[in-house]
């Protein structure tokens, strides 16, 4: 039985997944920095205690990294060009089999990548990781914010 868990988040994907508990956070219709920290913040609250560790990619331009708390982590990988966050998710879950520290047998951490995008959800599985649709996600981890009928996506 997995003890810890890491996982990997497609942050832009769960929000847009989780729209409609971001409606007073979106710009125009999308999810900006408000709903971002809103995410972030719901983030916080629900893994405060240790076992778990949470990174949250966002594309982004710039190279950032923000240690918000023990476990939560935001990370913008920053570069130029589509699913730039869905590269770095790929590359960190690579790294993590390659370190030998994750894995699906009950003595590693197993790493799961959080995501509604089919095509990052397949080649996840491929690197070794384990795929948790967003709305998943958020009921297993008790995370207040509703998702609507989940309908698959390439985004």
């Amino acid at each position: 039985m997995h003890s810890v868990s890491t996982y990997l988040i497609d942050g832009h994907n769960l929000l847009y997944a989780a729209r409609q508990s971001f409606l007073d956070h979106l710009v125009d219709g999308h999810p900006g920095t408000a709903a971002r920290e809103e995410l972030v913040r719901r983030l916080m609250t629900a893994f405060i205690d240790p076992g778990h560790a949470v990174f949250l990619y966002f594309d982004g331009s710039e190279t950032k990294t923000e240690i918000r708390s023990d476990q939560v982590q935001v990370i913008y990988p920053g570069g130029a060009g589509d699913q730039r966050a869905d590269a770095a998710i790929l590359k960190h879950v690579s790294q993590l089999m390659a370190a030998g520290i994750g894995g699906r047998d009950g003595d590693r951490t197993r790493i799961i990548v959080v995501t509604r995008d089919l095509k990052l959800a397949r080649r996840a599985r491929k690197c070794g990781a384990d795929v948790m649709a967003p709305g998943e996600f958020l009921d297993v981890n008790a995370l207040s914010i509703a998702i609507p009928a989940q309908r698959h996506s390439a985004s």
